[in-house]
């Protein structure tokens, strides 16, 4: 703020200049930002960061049994909406799961053993302690 400014037109003047380069530099900022933004180049799906593509990952238990009997609960009851089938689904998917009897394609392909690691039983030093409660409160008298 300059020293000479002894009137209320040199503060009001002092204020438009001081007003009008700010709106100036935020406006240099905008550009400079939207500019650097630009030069970035959107990600696109299917990519990592680096631009390689993304292996796509195998499908589960589940959506392999839904692709399958999909196709076949369409072709029974044509009449059935989306909503209803994928219902009857589940409820099937249920019923197979609690008998254990679906096997994934995967695994009947890939037959190798599952590897279980050992787990120790923590020591009683590593165990997790107990968080104290709230207190309880005092009966007034």
């Amino acid at each position: 703020m300059p020293e000479e400014i002894n009137t209320f037109k040199d503060i009001d003047e002092y204020y438009k200049q001081f007003k009008k380069e700010y709106k100036e530099k935020a406006k240099e900022a905008k550009a400079a930002a939207k500019a650097e933004k630009a030069e970035k180049p959107k990600r696109k799906k299917g990519f990592d960061k680096d631009g390689n593509p993304k292996e796509k990952r195998l499908p589960s238990k589940y959506n392999i049994f839904v692709k399958e009997k999909y196709a076949e609960i369409k072709e029974a009851h044509p009449d059935m909406d989306k909503t209803e089938i994928f219902s009857e689904i589940a409820r099937i998917w249920k019923e197979i799961k609690e008998e254990n009897n679906y096997v994934d394609q995967e695994e009947e392909v890939n037959d190798v053993p599952e590897i279980q690691e050992e787990q120790e039983a923590p020591s009683e030093d590593e165990a997790p302690k107990k968080k104290r409660g709230r207190k309880p409160k005092k009966a007034s008298e």
